[in-house]
């Protein structure tokens, strides 16, 4: 693939030039590479794959993420060097929890609250049943080394206090339940200043 500057006298240019090169943007790059037809062979592994894929898509629709939600997972896909949307990152997490047989467990609606100097309440939704959820939390968003486990408040209710924090600092959190391995689920990467 080719990047171009002012590609065919213009300053962008799309689609297909006689069959053989065909011009796009891509991240902002005006590119151009050889047009190719793509093949569909529908083996097991890749219908299988589609099926990961087609599954992430549901949980991301059925969740109902939050803005706040789409916001952390594309903080999270930052953090990470990453050049994709916060839906990208959670169908990546998604998949690759399940390639590696994992059952995955909905974590969605992160609300903070009863911001104060020194400590701030963090809710999360999660089916009640099963293990409990852990708070991740640091002051960088690459770097969390503090945990807190989340008390079921019922109703798929689940809540953490972080408390012991310094006045006037910005804080990121992230919460995950389970084990990579087995059964899983997680969110991205939040953050909140205390007062």
């Amino acid at each position: 693939m080719a990047k171009l500057k002012s590609p065919l006298f213009s300053f962008e240019a799309r689609g297909s030039v006689a069959d053989t090169l065909t011009f796009f943007p891509w991240k902002g790059i005006n590119a151009v590479r050889e047009k190719v037809t793509p093949t569909n062979p529908r083996t097991n592994a890749q219908i299988v794959q589609r099926g990961r894929m087609s599954n992430a898509v549901s949980e991301f629709h059925t969740a109902g993420y939050s803005e706040a939600d789409m916001t952390a997972w594309a903080r999270l896909a930052s953090a990470e060097n990453l050049i994709m949307t916060g839906f990208n990152r959670m169908v990546k997490e998604y998949v690759d929890e399940a390639v590696a047989g994992n059952t995955w467990t909905s974590i969605h609606d992160v609300v903070v609250s009863a911001v104060i100097a020194t400590q701030f309440v963090i809710n999360v939704t999660k089916v009640s049943a099963g293990l409990a959820p852990y708070v991740r939390y640091g002051t960088r968003k690459t770097f969390m080394p503090l945990s807190t486990i989340m008390v079921d408040q019922t109703g798929n209710n689940w809540k953490a206090t972080i408390a012991g924090l310094v006045t006037g600092t910005l804080y990121y959190f992230s919460v995950d339940v389970g084990v990579s391995g087995a059964t899983w689920g997680r969110v991205g990467t939040y953050m909140q200043r205390t007062a």
